[in-house]
Order: C-alpha cells, then sequence, then structure tokens
C-alpha cells in the first residue's frame, strides 16, 4: 500500500492545502456520541472561528470544508470519525457510498479501505505478543519464519524494529503481486511472500524506505507464533475486545458485511467509474482491512486511553505509551518512527499516524494521546488523495492551532557561509523507495527531485507538492516559504552532500545522485541515441551498398544499423503494449502481456553494440573510411553504448520481473 501524504513514485509530496469554514456540504449523514461511543442526533449550529474547540461549531466547519471538497474534486463518498477526551465525539459521511445506486455514506455501518492504515493493527498485534513475551522486537526474524529464507545480505539480521520502522533494508515492489482483482488469485501469506522476495538494498537499520513486503512479513511472525491465521488473530485479539463489528481483514469479505462495503472508483477519461473489489489478502497484514469509520474509532480510542475500550482492553498502558515513543529517524530535526505509528508534526504539535492508499480508497488515522484526541477519514475516489489532506490539515488546525506555523520565522538575512552551502547542495535527488532490480524500478526515470540556487539564502524545487522557494534558518536547514515544510540535508564526514530529508517524510530518504545517474541524464542519452540512430537509418537507406568496406568493418557497420533498428522496434512495441494495456489494471496484471517479447529488443541491441565496438578499431584502420565517417561510427558505438548501459539501470536489459 502506498503511504496517504506521499505518492509512492513521485519525489514531491503533495501541496498542503487549508481550507476555511464553508457553506454547508449537500448530503451527509451524521452522529454524534457521548460515553463510550453511543449515538444521538447532530444539531447543525453556526460555523465556527476555527479557534475554539467547541464540537457544535466544528460540526459545521467540517460541513463547510467538506463543501468545498466536493467542490473542487470529482468525490463520490468520504467518511469520518472524530476521537475527543479518549471518546467517540463525532462520526459524519458525505457523499454516497454507490454512485449506481445513491446510498449515503453512513460512518456506523459503511465499510471503507483504510488501506496501510491496516499497517497499526498488525503492529498491535505484534505489541501484544511482545507484551506476553512470545516476541522479542530485536530477535532476527528468522527465528520466527521458517517457511522460506530472510534476506540478510549484509550479514545483519533483520528485526521486528527493523520492519516497524520501515528501516529492513529492502527495495519495494508492487505491480503484478501486491494487489489481484480476482479472488482466484488469492493464495496464503507464506506462499506469496515466499514468491516475492525483495532484495536487500542497504544494512538493515540504515535508512526508512517504505516497504509492503516486510510488514505482510510481520504479520506472518503473528501467525507463526499465535499458531492462528493472521486474519483470525486480528479478530478475535483486537476487533472482538474493541467491539468492532463492522471490521475485517477477511477476502472476499464475509457476507454479513460485503453488503455494506462502499463502492470503490478510478479516474475514466475525465471523469470516475466503479471499479471490483481490490484484493490485498496475498500481502494482507500490509493492507487489507476493510472497516467502518465509527469501528476505526473504537480502535483510536483503545490507542488513546492506554490501550482499552471501557473494561476491554488490547494492550498494557505501558506497552501502548512504547508504541507511541519515536523508535527511528533519520535525523533529530525531521519526523521519525514510532513502533509502527510516524510522527506528524503540524502547529508544532507532534502527533502520530498512518495514511493508506489502495487504487481506489485513501486514508488517514492520526491521534494525539496526550489529549485523548483523533481522526479517521476515509475517501473512495482517487482525488480523495488530495481532498484527504486538505480534511486532515484542517482539522488539526482547529483543534491545535498552536502559533499558526504556516508560515516560520525566517531569518532577517542570510544566514553566514549560506552561498556555499546552497551550491553544495543543488543537485538531483532519488527517493530511495522504489524497486531497485525489476522492471517496475522505471518510473523513476520520470524524472528526480531537483534542487536549484535561488537567491541568496535561499533555494528552489520546481513542481507541486514539496514544490517551492526554500530559506536556509539554519545550516543545511531550509524551510518552505508559506507553508510548513522542511528540507534537510545530510552530509558525510568529508562534508560532501549525501541526502535530502524531507521533515514530513519519516519513511524514506531522497539520496543524492551522481551527474551520471540522474533522470535528465538518462533521458538525454535515449533522446541521443534516436537522433543518432535515426540518422545512422536515413543514411543506410541512402547508401544501400556496403562499397568498398569489408570484413569486421562491414559487420560493425551493419551492427550498428541492427541496434538503429532494435531500438526503434523496442520504443514501438512498449509503447504498443502499454498502450494496449487497461492502465487501471496493470498494477494488477504486471508486466503486461507482449512484454516478455518486447525486452527481446534491448538484447539484440546491447550484442549489436558489443559487435559495433568490436570492429571499431578495424574501423580508424580503414582506408575505405574517411575520417568523418570514423568519427561517425564511433559517436554512434559510444551512444549506443550509452544506452545499454542507461537500459541495464532500469532494468530494461534482460527479463527482469
Amino acid at each position: 500500500m502506498r503511504n496517504s501524504r506521499w505518492p509512492s513514485w513521485n519525489p514531491a509530496l503533495r501541496a498542503i492545502l487549508l481550507i476555511g469554514a464553508l457553506s454547508t456540504a449537500g448530503t451527509a449523514a451524521s452522529s454524534e456520541a457521548g460515553g463510550d461511543g453511543e449515538t444521538g442526533v447532530s444539531v447543525p449550529v453556526a460555523p465556527a472561528t476555527g479557534t475554539v474547540p467547541d464540537l457544535a461549531h466544528f460540526q459545521a466547519y467540517l460541513d463547510g470544508v467538506m463543501a468545498a471538497q466536493f467542490r473542487d474534486y470529482a468525490l463520490a463518498g468520504m467518511t469520518f470519525a472524530l476521537v475527543r477526551d479518549g471518546r467517540l465525539a463525532l462520526s459524519r459521511g458525505y457523499g454516497v457510498s454507490s454512485l449506481e445506486t445513491g446510498e449515503p455514506v453512513d460512518p456506523a455501518l459503511t465499510l471503507f479501505r483504510p488501506g496501510s492504515v491496516s499497517k497499526l493493527f498488525t503492529w498491535t498485534a505484534v505489541m501484544q505478543l511482545v507484551e506476553q513475551g512470545r516476541l522479542d522486537l530485536n530477535a532476527p526474524i528468522g527465528t520466527y519464519v521458517d517457511q522460506f529464507e530472510i534476506p540478510e545480505a549484509f550479514g545483519v539480521p533483520m528485526t521486528l524494529t527493523h520492519v516497524m520502522t520501515h528501516a529492513p533494508g529492502l527495495e519495494d515492489g508492487a505491480a503484478g503481486f501486491l494487489f489481484a482483482d480476482e479472488a482466484d488469485d488469492l493464495v496464503p501469506l507464506a506462499e506469496s511472500l515466499a514468491a516475492h522476495v525483495p532484495s536487500q538494498i542497504w544494512e538493515p537499520g540504515t535508512f526508512s524506505a517504505y516497504n509492503n513486503w516486510a510488514t505482510a512479513l510481520a504479520g506472518l511472525v503473528v501467525a507463526n507464533v499465535s499458531g492462528m491465521r493472521f486474519e483470525d488473530y486480528v479478530s478475535a485479539h483486537i476487533f472482538a475486545p474493541l467491539g468492532m463489528s463492522q471490521a475485517t481483514f477477511d477476502e472476499p469479505l464475509p457476507a454479513h458485511l460485503a453488503s455494506h462495503m462502499a463502492q470503490g472508483y478510478i479516474a475514466e477519461q475525465g471523469g470516475i467509474e466503479p471499479m471490483g473489489f481490490e484484493f490485498i489478502r496475498n500481502f494482507g497484514p500490509a493492507g487489507a482491512l476493510s472497516a467502518s469509520a465509527e469501528d476505526m474509532a473504537r480502535f483510536i480510542v483503545a490507542q488513546v486511553t492506554g490501550g482499552g475500550r471501557g473494561t476491554a482492553r488490547i494492550l498494557s498502558p505501558e506497552t501502548t505509551d512504547l508504541m507511541h515513543s519515536r523508535l527511528f529517524a533519520h535525523d533529530e530535526s525531521v519526523a521519525g518512527m514510532a513502533h509502527g505509528f510516524y510522527e506528524i508534526f503540524r502547529n508544532n504539535v507532534r502527533f502520530i499516524g498512518h495514511g493508506g492508499d489502495t487504487i481506489a480508497f485513501h486514508s488517514e488515522l492520526v491521534i494525539h494521546p496526550e489529549t485523548g484526541f483523533g481522526l479517521f477519514v476515509s475517501f473512495n475516489t482517487p482525488e480523495g488523495a488530495r481532498a484527504r489532506t486538505a480534511v486532515v490539515d484542517a482539522v488539526l488546525d482547529y483543534f491545535y492551532p498552536g502559533d499558526g506555523g504556516a508560515e516560520p520565522a525566517f531569518p532577517p538575512n542570510p544566514l553566514p557561509g549560506s552561498v556555499g552551502r546552497i551550491e553544495e547542495v543543488a543537485g538531483a535527488y532519488r527517493l530511495n523507495r522504489r524497486s531497485f532490480t525489476r522492471l517496475e524500478g522505471i518510473i523513476g526515470l520520470a524524472g528526480d527531485l531537483i534542487v536549484t540556487p535561488g537567491p541568496e539564502g535561499q533555494i528552489v524545487v520546481p513542481g507541486e507538492g514539496v514544490g517551492g522557494r526554500f530559506i536556509e534558518v539554519a545550516p543545511y536547514r531550509f524551510r518552505l516559504q508559506g507553508r510548513q515544510e522542511t528540507l534537510v540535508f545530510q552530509t558525510d564526514e568529508d562534508g560532501a552532500v549525501q541526502r535530502a530529508l524531507i521533515g514530513s517524510l519519516p519513511i524514506m530518504v531522497a539520496e543524492r545522485l551522481p551527474f551520471w545517474e540522474t533522470a535528465a541524464n538518462h533521458q538525454l542519452v535515449i533522446a541521443l541515441a534516436l537522433i543518432s540512430a535515426l540518422f545512422l537509418l536515413i543514411n543506410a537507406v541512402r547508401n544501400r551498398s556496403a562499397g568498398t568496406l569489408s570484413g569486421l568493418v562491414h559487420a560493425g557497420r551493419w551492427s550498428q544499423v541492427l541496434a538503429a533498428v532494435c531500438l526503434f522496434a523496442f520504443i514501438g512495441a512498449f509503447a504498443l503494449v502499454f498502450a494496449d494495456a487497461d492502465m487501471n489494471k496493470v498494477i494488477f496484471d504486471f508486466p503486461p502481456p507482449g512484454t516478455g517479447i518486447v525486452l527481446f529488443f534491448p538484447v539484440l541491441l546491447a550484442l549489436a553494440t558489443v559487435l559495433s565496438l568490436a570492429a571499431l578499431p578495424a574501423v580508424w584502420r580503414s582506408s575505405a573510411c574517411s575520417f568523418w565517417q570514423r568519427l561517425r561510427y564511433t559517436w554512434v558505438s559510444v551512444i549506443f553504448m550509452l544506452l545499454v548501459l542507461v537500459l541495464a539501470y532500469w532494468n530494461l536489459l534482460g527479463w527482469r520481473y
């Protein structure tokens, strides 16, 4: 599952939207609660100022915020629950659970897919077993898993501590195995994990790099140690004690819940259309939960009241406090990881939470344990990803306005030495949450996070999301003008900049790229290769006869022609295969049919390039070649050689999927 507040492949964050109180939303179902969650009828009142934490005023404020979202985005439905002082205070449904039937969203009954918010239940299960002395967070995971070998490329065993902070050192992946669109594709958890073991890129504990496989592995640990299916364990030890009757990890959904499932939608031709159920059970502990907003509120209540709800208790207060404490951070000045939760800072207040995205659903859970506060929000349409961020920020701003920290206090003058530091940090960076060894990693070729020098004391990051003008507020620490975001640059022992940390993004880092690894330079190589291949083929058609060329020189000339043909055949076939594929279903069926044939062309191109290079000395010795012919031959050989290296870098050389 993707993390909710940031795209999995894009190095930029989504923009933080602050929404004021507007007119009341059109269609809404709601309930207010008192005591331990008993519901009553809500009464609309005048909008609040956004500074007084009054529940009645807040409801009108929320209605206004949601009216703005339905106005600005193509949305079907949204479900919301608010916990205050350790109790369910308000639940609301907006829009419809199905556009086809017009059924309104009921926050007590309608099930949404929380995506990676599911991980919090996995980590709660782990902490239960830790509390019982049946699991050790620092023991090698191999101690608890005997179905397959656990990656250990650096001689350091992976532990649950590494996994719950997303620091096991593993590459990420999803295409073709994380989701399924047919129940017949579901397999047991251990079998699915064994079939898709990722490569280990870093030593465990070095960096966070968000990883679904590892969290699913933690679910297998729970199953192995408890002797129960993961789904059954969570149902018996979390759902049942908390009274979460509208929640399940089971797929397909049990019959008594299936009728309450909200329809998920995907973007299609400028609008939205319904999609089938997204099966995630093959990696269920990472994101297969289906639940109502009020059931998610019951889980929040347990988390903010020391591990219980009413007389039920799922964790001790001590274990709950431990679960909420910081466990790992790349730097003290940026958000870090707790025990499965990640930190969220807004208006100088520390929250913890987790977000989640499936293909259709976009959700977030945020809690402030110290004050018994929490919220859950979920949308069932693609643009809900952006609307969710606006809603969460608006709610946090209402109850925790702080000092209004959206506009930080910048130094009146550039800091001493800022010019030199800005020159050091300028360059290209790439997020480390990606596939390094498989074809789906090619999406990184779309572009990197680019840092460019601005006026003295400032840097500029182009694009949306984290894009904007950053002002240096401390050496190598920059604040985004007008928004609550930071960039912190880390250096090695020699003072060279190694990586950028996005302040609100604890689950990955942006690695500094040498110039030969940047997407822009790789795009340039591809463009030059295409231009060179085009002129080469035009020249070959004009001069069909090899003339006086013979032997190795003749073979080299035609090897270049073959390489050029293979390049255009590869580009054309690749475009044809992916254009013909339903891009909304590529995540289920990856690679698309025909990809194996497409990838034959880069291999042939590489072989032709090797022959071209082998003939290069003979070309320079040949009296039949003019100086310009030799130079042109050399240019094409070198460009094709660089192209082969680029294709290999992006896992396009061979069948790596």
